[in-house]
């Protein structure tokens, strides 16, 4: 019997054209993102490349409680490197094919060993995770996996379009040109710098930025349209903002799953915070989804948004993975009781501040909040 491991022999490059999105702004001429289902998986194509890659995708981020540390950043211990073996080839099973990588969390060596032969089949993406030459990352890279297909500059490093990102910039567009990378982009933490990114990075293919229900900002008004208009493809990352939407859904702790680097959050235990009123209405909203979670509703939103190309959402866990799967179903629409819930999440985290998310990430908020 096939499994979904096998059709992804087509969607590593270019495949046959199914339905067409509809436009994400109705009062907005904008280019239509070409997208085909297979099985149960949704695949949108990435800009103007040939690539499609799977609506849910793997994010690059490891479970810190299997961390070990090196001299160099971190990787997995032996079992939670089989762990996220497991995860990979599940999600494989599923249809995802794309999965981005970071080198600093040990990475690259495991995943070449996981595919084998079977490297053709899916995408690639990484970036420069170290502070080294640009070109040297993408050459490592390259004899690992004999080439790149999504090599993005990592948006932390910088906090403008200044001469630093351009020198690296126009690395990116050679080793390209050369046959190394089959396309280029950044992610972007610093909301500013968006259009700036659209305006002089000649030859940009795709942008990663952070996109959920609480931080859409009011689906950004005129980057979006602007890069669409431009044929760059748009990934959504930090789709559960870094699973501290989990902590938002008090049911989620029957479950035994957890946010990264976060301990669990009552929501009633932060009365202090939180006034009682909205806690009651969290949770009627909540009750309203007896079969689903917030975080099945929140990934429902990024999905439902046609301009996005891909949503990269962090998973070592299988019930995440099967749970973001399962948003697929009804994946073009959001229903009254979960928009409701959603907005109800979004006042309360609103409500908590930074402290919503882990302590490494609380700059998002400053960054991104409206």
């Amino acid at each position: 019997m096939h499994t979904r491991r096998d059709f992804l022999a087509m969607s590593g490059g270019a495949i046959a054209l199914g339905g067409m999105a509809t436009p994400a702004w109705s009062a907005v001429e904008l280019p239509l993102v070409p997208e085909i289902t297979r099985g149960g998986m949704i695949y949108r194509k990435l800009g103007q490349t040939d690539m499609y890659p799977s609506l849910l995708s793997f994010g690059s981020h490891t479970d810190h409680a299997y961390w070990v540390k090196t001299s160099w950043g971190t990787m997995l211990s032996e079992e939670g490197q089989k762990r996220r073996d497991r995860h990979i080839l599940h999600g494989l099973d599923l249809g995802v094919n794309l999965f981005d990588l970071y080198e600093h969390e040990g990475q690259w060596e495991p995943i070449k060993r996981v595919l084998g032969s079977n490297r053709s089949r899916v995408l690639l993406s990484a970036c420069r995770d170290f502070n080294e030459y640009v070109g040297d990352a993408i050459d490592r890279a390259c004899r690992l996996f004999g080439h790149v297909d999504l090599f993005r500059l990592h948006g932390n490093d910088f906090e403008d379009v200044d001469a630093r990102m351009i020198a690296d910039w126009d690395v990116l567009r050679r080793a390209k040109e050369a046959g190394k990378i089959r396309a280029i982009g950044i992610s972007v933490h610093n909301e500013a710098i968006l259009m700036q990114i659209l305006d002089q990075l000649e030859g940009i293919d795709f942008v990663f930025f952070p996109y959920n229900f609480i931080y859409a900002r009011a689906d950004f008004s005129r980057f979006i349209p602007a890069a669409r208009k431009q044929g760059v493809g748009l990934i959504a990352m930090k789709p559960v903002a870094l699973g501290s939407i989990v902590n938002l859904d008090p049911r989620s702790r029957k479950a035994g799953t957890r946010p990264e680097g976060e301990q669990w959050m009552n929501i009633g235990s932060r009365s202090n915070v939180i006034a009682p009123a909205v806690v009651s209405a969290m949770t009627k909203a909540l009750n309203q989804l007896p079969d689903e979670s917030l975080c099945q509703a929140a990934i429902r939103f990024v999905y439902s948004k046609k301009f996005l190309a891909c949503t990269l959402a962090g998973m070592w866990d299988d019930q995440w993975i099967d749970e973001n799967y399962a948003a697929l179903t009804r994946y073009e629409e959001m229903t009254r009781e979960e928009t409701a819930a959603l907005d109800m999440a979004a006042t309360v985290a609103r409500s908590i501040g930074p402290d919503f998310l882990p302590p490494d990430y609380r700059w998002l908020e400053r960054r991104w909040s409206a």
